[in-house]
């Protein structure tokens, strides 16, 4: 990932890779980086598995976010479905698609996009509480068939029982088809499989993972609170700035307050008279059609109305323009590059102040971005997604430097790389509706720092003395709205909430005293909870664990003491580049974008000094022609710290040229860094590898090389080791499966077979992913040297020093090798050498399994509990189906039919057991030792130093 992984976004990757199946909700609040987890999983099954595919569905104003994140933090461009350029018969990783178009139907009855559970792994729904109920459901009925699931959400409403049973469904499909066959609730069948860990609570504390991992409600569930990493998130400031209201609005304020004197403060601000009171304390221009409204139908209030009317329309000032003006000059004078967001409440307001602002700062005439609510109605497939990339690429260019909102923005939608201020000249009068347009810049990585580091928000209220609107502003920072996020709240502390809002605003004033909002419990029934502060503790213990320098997973090539991994990485890859350019294999350059100067990295092949044009290099980069130098260099970056804010997907690399190029991030996962290291491998394997007889050469060394004092040759041998290799899954198809599939007679038949072996494999890999985070493969290094006594063996850090191809003092004098042009030691030392390196190999990896084994046991003994209890729901299910068909023949099917159906249902049952027998076999057998590797596969090279004249 392009993006520096934090303890809670690292524990919860883990926690979610290592457990026997992945169909999780992560419900961190808001701010805490969903997405980036979710890339994070995504990016660790492609590297697991390469022909992995995972769909996104993402609120319509989300896809854009998504398209940036994929490409510039997960080194994936994703298909969009419904852009001019999808392609469904050649889909990357990664498809983004709108929840509407699994549910609208073409003209033919089909829907618009299938979610094809054969073609994709992973189904990831993002916000689904934004969506709209019907599209809730089909995606939650479409999960079913799929192997993997992630929701993200920061507020799932399972405290509302529809939306519970929506989501609980997706988490824990086997409970949700139980509840249908035995007439139960899901929470009844939820609470009977709490009660059932009864006994094995009793066995302790030591217990109790392995126990919540199998019976408990919430066990798929990942929660991260804001309260337990403060110290990741920026810190709020609000300022509250009052104004006395112009003559007109305090007709306006007196008209509003008539309106609503007699409404039912039980049903909140719902009615026709709470809309037109919100309008009246808007700006003039919304107070004006609602003041016509009035005077139109007479009564005691259309002579008032009348006189406000005439004279918003005399003088048609706003007191809080004032306040506003003042706000954005005294903080563009300390810095003149601030970008704010404005709220303004709704459509008319914009209007207002998108004309009025550049009167008074010419400079703002066109440097003001809009974001309206999109129109309910249908419009084309990526129309929203389209506007909200034109309506962010000036804020994200640095053109714009407002951005005026209604009183709306998508939960979701990320606006911290864009502003640290906030600046609310109307109010929405609902909470959540504050909660999600402050949560938009309130994010990690948010904020502007001081000069102590910590890094800072700011909140602007713009409020008139006397109005409903200030009375219901107060009441809310009385309750904490302003200060944080707000905690998880039941719908009933939601409603008491707008009932005491809306007896604020009929009063005029705030009651006294307010309490704070206090968080309701998450809604999902549960007598067997994690400790969240225990959970916080092992994540940054696990953090601490993963900064420290690991000797035996160092990379070469510089000393990186107290640099952070992914630093380490990127200093590594650094000198991995620099080795390519100086010997040869590729050309590395820089290049700066022909607009805004950004600087970044350019690849080709080598260029000849003579005709410019492309030399040979080892293998082929992806779509770059040997021909085309101006318009076939990849460009990329590799550190973390050259990702600009907001990140950009794309550079301009020559003058007059139109289209901009796709900027890579050199990482795992992306094309160009995937092809290098496929290629270099191959290359390796191909030159070094043990089928080879040994390559014997010469390296010139640099003088001053710390090699040369370690002896005038060596014998380097290489190994990569793998706890739990490829070999160790077993094919798709046992001879037990094999036969149970030859009795299927139908397409349908076997096609459901099918499912079953592929969800039985997703769950194998599963078992791969536990092992592997357990014990991680490490790069095996051996060496001997001879010296003036003989040969020795070498320690890592001899090794490493003999394979550093830079010189100090400076790291610029390179070593080169050449063949040696005759043997370096004779034949029969050779073969005794490489006997005694194969030995050490060979015990090594053995000493690597036995320890990976003990270090995996306590992970797999949660994976095989887990996969026991699916199977186990699984087959119960089908059994209980199988026999409801059996003992109850349909009335007008046919028997040979009814027969028919009652077979098929026994085969899956069947199939369910031999899968359950099948994925324990394969932990108990890896966990009694009987899975063994085959002889590492090994690079050799036999090396002559010799220093340079």
């Amino acid at each position: 990932m392009a993006a520096e992984p934090l303890p809670h976004q690292l524990a919860t990757v883990r926690r979610v890779l290592s457990e026997a199946e992945i169909r999780h909700l992560i419900s961190d609040e808001v701010g805490l980086g969903k997405t980036v987890q979710a890339l994070m999983i995504v990016n660790a099954l492609r590297f697991q598995d390469p022909t992995h595919r995972t769909l996104v569905v993402a609120p319509d104003n989300l896809l854009s976010q998504w398209q940036d994140e994929c490409w510039t933090k997960g080194h994936v461009m994703p298909a969009l479905v419904g852009a001019s350029d999808f392609d469904p018969a050649n889909l990357p990783s990664v498809t983004l698609v709108r929840p509407r178009d699994l549910t609208v139907r073409d003209d033919e009855g089909g829907r618009i996009f299938q979610a094809d559970n054969k073609v994709f792994d992973l189904l990831v729904v993002d916000e689904p509480q934004t969506m709209p109920r019907d599209a809730v459901q089909t995606i939650s009925q479409l999960a079913d068939g799929f192997r993997q699931v992630l929701v993200l959400s920061a507020t799932p409403r399972l405290g509302d029982g529809a939306w519970r049973n929506m989501l609980m469904r997706i988490l824990e499909p086997e409970i949700a088809q139980l509840a249908q066959l035995q007439n139960k609730t899901i929470d009844e069948l939820l609470a009977e499989r709490e009660a059932g860990a009864a006994t094995e609570l009793l066995k302790g504390a030591d217990a109790f993972p392995l126990v919540h991992a199998r019976f408990a409600a919430g066990r798929r569930i990942v929660r991260n609170s804001r309260s337990d990493w403060n110290d990741r998130l920026p810190r709020r400031r609000n300022h509250s700035i009052r104004v006395q209201p112009l003559h007109h609005e305090r007709l306006r304020i007196e008209i509003a307050r008539a309106l609503v004197r007699n409404a039912d403060s039980r049903l909140g601000f719902e009615g026709p008279q709470w809309t037109s009171a919100k309008s009246l304390q808007r700006s003039a221009r919304a107070a004006r059609v609602v003041l016509a409204e009035i005077a139109g139908r007479g009564g005691e209030l259309s002579e008032l109305a009348r006189t406000a009317r005439q004279l918003t329309l005399d003088d048609p000032g706003d007191a809080r323009l004032g306040a506003l003006l003042d706000i954005l000059a005294s903080q563009w004078t300390k810095d003149p590059d601030q970008t704010f967001i404005i709220v303004c409440g709704d459509n008319p307001t914009i209007d207002l102040l998108q004309a009025a602002l550049p009167r008074y700062f010419p400079e703002l005439e066109a440097a003001i971005s809009v974001l309206r609510r999109p129109s309910s109605g249908e419009v084309d497939r990526v129309t929203n997604l389209r506007e909200m990339q034109a309506t962010l690429a000036p804020l994200n260019s640095g053109v714009s430097r407002l951005l005026l909102v209604g009183d709306w923005v998508q939960a979701g939608l990320n606006l911290h790389q864009i502003s640290s201020g906030m600046i609310f000249y109307s109010l929405p009068w609902e909470i959540d509706s504050i909660d999600q347009l402050i949560g938009r810049i309130d994010r990690l990585g948010g904020g502007r720092a001081d000069r102590h580091g910590q890094r800072w928000i700011d909140i602007w209220r713009i409020l008139v003395e006397g109005a409903q609107e200030t009375a219901v502003a107060d009441c809310m920072a009385a309750m904490g709205v302003f200060d944080a996020p707000l905690p998880p709240l039941s719908p009933e502390q939601l409603t008491d909430v707008q009932q005491i809002l809306a007896q604020t605003a009929v009063a005029g004033s705030s009651p006294d005293p307010v309490s704070k909002l206090a968080a309701a419990d998450q809604g999902l029934p549960s007598s067997i909870k994690l400790d969240p502060s225990v959970n916080t503790v092992a994540a940054r213990e696990l953090y601490a664990t993963w900064q420290q320098p690991d000797q035996e997973r160092q990379s070469i090539g510089a000393n990186f003491a107290g640099h952070t991994p992914v630093a380490r990485k990127e200093s590594a890859m650094s000198i991995w580049l620099k080795t390519m350019d100086r010997a040869g294999d590729f050309d590395v350059g820089r290049r700066t974008d022909k607009v805004d100067s950004y600087c970044f990295r350019t690849l080709w092949y080598p260029r000849q000094a003579a005709s410019g044009r492309a030399g040979q290099s080892p293998f082929l980069l992806p779509g770059v022609n040997h021909e085309r130098w101006m318009s076939d260099h990849l460009p990329f970056i590799l550190r973390r710290s050259d990702v600009s804010s907001p990140p950009r997907r794309t550079v301009l690399t020559d003058e007059g040229e139109d289209t901009p190029r796709p900027l890579h991030f050199l990482d795992n996962g992306s094309v160009i860094f995937d092809t290098l290291v496929g290629g270099y491998c191959a290359a390796a394997a191909s030159t070094f590898s043990r089928a080879k007889r040994l390559t014997q050469t010469v390296v010139m060394m640099p003088e001053g090389h710390p090699a040369l004092a370690i002896g005038s040759t060596v014998l380097l041998v290489a190994a990569q080791l793998d706890p739990f290799p490829d070999e160790f899954l077993p094919s798709l198809w046992s001879t037990e499966a094999e036969e149970l599939l030859a009795t299927a007679p139908t397409d349908a038949q076997r096609i459901a077979l099918l499912a079953d072996r592929k969800a039985l494999m997703s769950r194998w890999r599963a078992v791969q992913r536990a092992v592997r985070l357990a014990a991680p493969p490490r790069l095996l290094l051996i060496g001997s040297a001879h010296g003036k006594e003989g040969w020795c063996m070498l320690s890592r850090e001899q090794i490493e020093t003999c394979l550093q191809p830079f010189a100090p003092p400076d790291w610029k004098a390179v070593a080169r090798g050449r063949p040696a042009s005759q043997p370096l030691i004779k034949q029969e030392s050779v073969e005794r050498l490489e006997a005694v390196h194969r030995d050490l190999v060979t015990e090594a990896a053995k000493h690597f399994h036995e320890d990976a084994v003990a270090r995996s046991k306590s992970a797999l003994e949660i994976v095989a509990a887990q996969m026991s209890a699916t199977f186990e729901a699984e087959l119960r299910n089908r059994n209980l189906t199988a026999e409801r068909r059996r003992t109850a023949r349909p009335e007008g099917v046919p028997e040979e039919l009814w027969l028919g159906q009652v077979a098929a249902l026994e085969r899956l049952s069947t199939s369910s057991a031999i899968n359950l027998s099948e994925a324990l076999a394969l932990i108990h057998r890896y966990q009694a030792g009987e899975l063994r590797a085959g002889e590492p596969q090994t690079i050799s090279i036999l090396m002559g130093l010799r220093c340079i004249d």
